[in-house]
């Protein structure tokens, strides 16, 4: 089959190239917090750039049984995005009903896609051409503009939010409302039946492939250890309960390895403000990750600066976290079950095992010994 090929079509096909490796490798490599989301979001652009390219290149004219391949995941954008920026911070994932339009949107192609020829022909001309592709098309814009001011605002809530991250999502913003005037410019500027000008099967390559050659560098380069200057020193002393018992019974027998006070704060605001411990897929990797550390710098540090290995003090968060909520009215609206999946745990064993290790009690035993004391403690307080 004769396909046509340019300059153009050829950056095409290295972006496709670059973004399916890419976005494999995300999906089956190492499990860091947001490499999930992140290939995801690559798979569904990369997908609609090869939609552009069977376009340009001919193989949709030739090859007619190809219309309304289902390509186009453009209202998983904005869900997607925010979801990859929230994983960092050890938020919840989304719920169902974010994904709920791109589902929508998909089965809209699945059935198309198995319709006869006839059937697809007299479809674009009499509703897609004229109607639903705009719809989708202004469906996407409006999605990745609401997402990814829901992003800036989720960003503005955390301490320290890598820099990239707020001019990345300012720019992808622009090039949506940009894009929005496409229609506009088609109707109004370029002749009735002359090409159209598309701005995202410009860009939507080049973001394409900037994605996954920044989500491929991100998960092969080694990071180098630096100082992180913007927390205090004065942050490491406010260490939790958590963190303390075990700090001061370390009596090592030799002198212990110099810890940076700026990186144990980083570790101390990390999980006392940006609560990361509530997230149960984190891991020593994700955490070095997001400290700017090597695992092994990460492990050091945990060690030399808080006495605890990663597993001891990520489960010592979350069991501070389950015992307060245990005396909190959250404990009358949700089983103890839901509060331990909350603050991080999984599976339920796990919870088990560490909560009974650590108090000598059930949930129910600690609740009931000390919910009184609690609201005694509450009474004489307020009065």
């Amino acid at each position: 089959m004769f396909v046509h090929l340019d300059l153009a079509l050829v950056f095409h096909l290295f972006c496709i190239v670059q973004g399916l490796s890419t976005a494999a490798y995300l999906l089956a490599g190492p499990r860091r917090p947001g490499n999930r989301w992140l290939g995801l979001l690559l798979l569904a652009l990369t997908l609609q750039v090869i939609d552009y390219f069977l376009s340009r290149s001919g193989v949709y004219y030739r090859s007619q049984w190809l219309y309304f391949t289902p390509l186009f995941f453009s209202w998983g954008f904005g869900p997607l995005l925010l979801a990859y920026v929230r994983a960092p911070y050890g938020a919840r994932p989304l719920r169902w009903p974010h994904f709920g339009p791109v589902a929508g949107q998909a089965l809209f192609y699945v059935v198309l896609a198995v319709q006869s020829f006839d059937a697809k022909t007299w479809f674009w001309l009499n509703v897609h051409k004229p109607w639903t592709r705009y719809l989708e098309h202004y469906g996407a814009v409006l999605s990745v503009l609401l997402y990814a001011g829901l992003a800036l605002g989720f960003l503005s809530r955390q301490s320290r939010p890598a820099r990239w991250l707020r001019p990345g999502l300012l720019g992808v913003g622009l090039f949506y409302a940009a894009a929005a005037l496409d229609p506009v410019v088609n109707s109004a500027y370029l002749p009735a039946g002359g090409a159209k000008f598309y701005l995202t099967s410009l860009v939507l390559p080049v973001l394409a492939y900037a994605l996954a050659l920044g989500g491929w560098l991100k998960n092969t380069a080694t990071p180098v250890p630096h100082l992180v200057g913007a927390a205090s020193a004065e942050a490491a002393s406010g260490l939790s309960e958590v963190a303390m018992p075990a700090a001061n019974a370390a009596a090592p027998s030799k002198e212990p390895p110099q810890v940076n006070p700026e990186q144990l704060a980083r570790v101390v605001a990390a999980f006392e403000q940006e609560h990361v411990f509530r997230n149960p897929d984190l891991t020593l990797d994700s955490l070095a990750e997001l400290l700017d550390l090597t695992p092994n710098a990460a492990s050091q540090l945990l060690n030399a600066g808080l006495g605890q290995s990663f597993h001891e003090l990520v489960n010592g968060y979350r069991l501070e976290e389950v015992k307060r909520r245990l005396l909190t009215p959250d404990a009358r609206r949700l089983t103890v079950l839901a509060l331990a999946l909350e603050a991080g745990f999984n599976p339920k064993t796990t919870f088990n095992r560490v909560f009974k290790e650590k108090t000598g009690l059930t949930p129910k035993e600690y609740q009931k010994k000390y919910q009184a004391t609690h609201r005694d403690d509450s009474v004489t307080a307020a009065g």
